[in-house]
């Protein structure tokens, strides 16, 4: 029998609860800016790396990542919310705050290893659906492997529903490094 692999998230922002988690004062959450795309890269290739779902896609996955980053992130089609602890970047989520686009999330939520299990992940999830939420969003998709960490306990929070994804939208996750480019 066949198992899908891919799962889609989608959330519904008109219901988006209003009181964000909290971020202890050693962090920091800004925009990435150009100058910050190296440290960016890194962290996003850090995260994904500790994900065993992900070895089979890793090098497609991370060349549309670092497409986004080098074209979306100086035009700003891309925002990347980080979260920094001092001069690292240790927590990524990349959103398209385009409505017409099929998929919200380029990156997903990417947490460091060393950082996770602290609702880093959960802020981050939040602050990048307010975000959508404030661009006048009414829902906001991801794309993931299922079974990742993500997938499996961050994903679900403030009412995200999984769905099988579009037949397209995976069709250009597994063959194209421009899927997740900004329209």
């Amino acid at each position: 029998m066949f198992k899908p692999t891919w799962v889609q998230y989608t959330w519904d922002l008109t219901s988006l609860p209003t009181n964000a988690p909290t971020l202890e004062s050693r962090y920091v959450v800004n925009s990435a800016t150009p100058a910050d795309a190296e440290l960016l890269d890194a962290a996003i290739a850090r995260s994904f790396s500790m994900e065993q779902a992900w070895s089979n896609h890793m090098a497609l996955r991370m060349a549309q990542i670092r497409r986004a980053i080098q074209e979306d992130l100086p035009t700003g089609k891309t925002n990347f919310i980080v979260i920094r602890h001092g001069a690292r970047i240790i927590g990524a989520s990349g959103i398209r705050e385009n409505p017409e686009v099929s998929i919200n999330f380029v990156t997903g939520v990417c947490v460091l290893n060393e950082y996770r299990c602290r609702g880093l992940g959960t802020f981050l999830l939040h602050e990048s659906l307010r975000q959508l939420h404030d661009k006048g969003l009414k829902t906001a998709h991801v794309i993931t492997k299922k079974g990742v960490t993500a997938e499996r306990f961050l994903y679900p929070k403030f009412g995200g529903k999984a769905t099988t994804p579009p037949v397209e939208a995976i069709k250009e996750m597994e063959l194209s490094p421009s899927a997740f480019l900004s329209k």
